[in-house]
């Protein structure tokens, strides 16, 4: 094929599968020495920046849906 389909859950590094992503978000921080990015809301931790800014949009799109609908 030519291409690596993205895995959830699935370590880049070492191509090591969990279960859960916190799971992987451990693994990587203590066998890769990778720095972790947390959201600064909810503490949530995430391995690249681009999937923070991701789950910070999707939580202020719940919040304005939220509003909305009272």
């Amino acid at each position: 094929m030519g291409f690596l389909l993205h895995k959830k859950n699935h370590c880049e590094l070492c191509h090591q599968s969990f279960g859960k992503h916190e799971e992987l978000v451990k693994h990587t921080k203590e066998e890769h020495h990778r720095p972790i990015i947390k959201c600064p809301n909810c503490g949530m931790q995430f391995l690249h920046e681009k999937d923070r800014l991701h789950h910070v949009q999707e939580e202020k799109k719940k919040k304005t849906d939220l509003r909305r609908h009272k």
